[in-house]
């Protein structure tokens, strides 16, 4: 079973085309779980999902070659006889202020952090510092190096190539782009001092792991010729 996380702003919606469009109804989502919240409710959520997932484990394994979606690794952990994880990383400040702009865009987004957002107009660095090491939340407690494939957003295509390269399996061309900011000027944000202050202060974690996932990335790229 492959099970692909989409953390946001990451590229996840655009890979996540290239994967519906290959997989079909083989394909599971799975975007129920509240990640960036830690309230009762949410862990309570987090809890049932994981429970309805783990009834349903044989029906999945039968019917659905990959899982994708929001959620945190260890859900899906010892849950099928042979699980490999793929995840893209961003930049931490790139992901940061796409994270950021995203919000701003999307005034109906259906998501209780995402309501919490339109409710107290934080600036980006409070943003930044209400979810600490947002990306690093969404491995649990697996280690970059247990990943089958990890991708980078700054290295789209050649990640796409390497999930292809890994399972062996050619996906469709790309026909959009989702969630794409149109107001964006180039290939990456210009990343004022203050923000990424804010992000060496409280996502160091997710330095230290982009750090990592780029060392990794570049080993499987290397292994697989891609």
């Amino acid at each position: 079973m492959i099970v692909s996380i989409h953390i946001p702003k990451t590229a996840g919606k655009s890979f996540r085309l290239r994967l519906e469009a290959s997989f079909g109804s083989r394909m599971l989502s799975d975007y129920s779980d509240w990640i960036g919240l830690d309230t009762p409710e949410a862990r309570a959520q987090r809890a049932e999902q994981a429970a309805k997932m783990h009834a349903r484990r044989i029906e999945i394994l039968r019917d659905y070659d990959l899982i994708y979606g929001q959620f945190i690794a260890d859900k899906y952990v010892e849950q099928f006889p042979i699980v490999e994880f793929t995840a893209f990383l961003r930049d931490p400040c790139q992901q940061a202020v796409s994270h950021y702009q995203f919000l701003l865009r999307q005034p109906q987004l259906d998501h209780p952090w995402a309501r919490k957002f339109y409710e107290s107009r934080p600036s980006l660095q409070e943003l930044i510092e209400a979810l600490p090491n947002f990306q690093s939340i969404y491995l649990g407690q697996l280690a970059i190096e247990d990943f089958a494939v990890v991708g980078l957003t700054e290295q789209y295509e050649r990640s796409v190539a390497l999930f292809e390269a890994v399972f062996d399996r050619k996906l469709p061309p790309e026909t959009e782009r989702g969630n794409v900011n149109p107001d964006r000027h180039g290939d990456a944000y210009p990343i004022d001092p203050a923000v990424r202050r804010a992000v060496d202060k409280y996502r160091a974690a997710d330095v230290d792991l982009y750090r990592r996932a780029c060392e990794r990335f570049g080993r499987l790229a290397s292994r697989y010729n891609v």
